[in-house]
């Protein structure tokens, strides 16, 4: 089944809030900082807002998607509750799966940072100093909807396929350091 984001998917807008940096405060104000360049969470994540009941309406669940919409580097984070409470920077669009039994969180995210999907939201970004993606854009963007199981096989693949990266890194990390212990050697003999 193939269907549009808007069909399976709420969207939010996040927001904008003049954070402070002194002690005290209680909820995360996520922003792109809060990501490193391979999408894993910051370690140095505090809470930057007073608790207000303005914000409480826009705390994030478990399982909402973050879609960087503003900026040059468009990617979707899965809010898996670690810091909590919580609400995003205006930076992002927050996508709430309608239904967890027909979409999972973490495949809706895998879709969003595919590399053929982040292609389709670059050329549609609107702007040159701060291109963002806008609401529409998202919400006609299309996406396969295959069952759950494929869903879950899809996410176990992707996981392997890191997994094998990581291990090829350090297959060449290791390689290269015993070939310049070998040279190394090799001078002193």
């Amino acid at each position: 089944m193939q269907t549009t984001i808007k069909h399976i998917a709420d969207l939010f807008s996040g927001i904008y809030v003049n954070s402070s940096t002194s002690r005290g405060q209680t909820v995360y104000y996520l922003q792109v900082r809060h990501w490193d360049k391979k999408r894993n969470w910051a370690s140095n994540i505090e809470p930057e807002l007073w608790e207000e009941n303005r914000l409480f309406k826009n705390y994030l669940q478990y399982g909402d998607i973050l879609l960087a919409t503003k900026g040059v580097d468009h990617f979707a984070a899965l809010y898996d509750g670690r810091y909590t409470p919580a609400v995003a920077s205006s930076v992002f669009t927050i996508l709430r799966i309608k239904d967890p039994k027909t979409v999972l969180p973490a495949y809706l995210q895998w879709y969003l940072n595919h590399p053929a999907t982040t292609k389709i939201l670059a050329a549609a970004s609107k702007g040159t100093s701060m291109p963002l993606i806008t609401r529409d854009v998202i919400e006609q963007l299309e996406i396969p909807v295959p069952s759950l199981e494929k869903q879950q096989i899809i996410l176990q693949v992707q996981g392997l396929e890191q997994q094998a990266m990581q291990l090829r890194l350090r297959i060449n990390q290791l390689t290269e350091t015993i070939f310049r212990h070998n040279l190394l050697k090799t001078a002193y003999k």
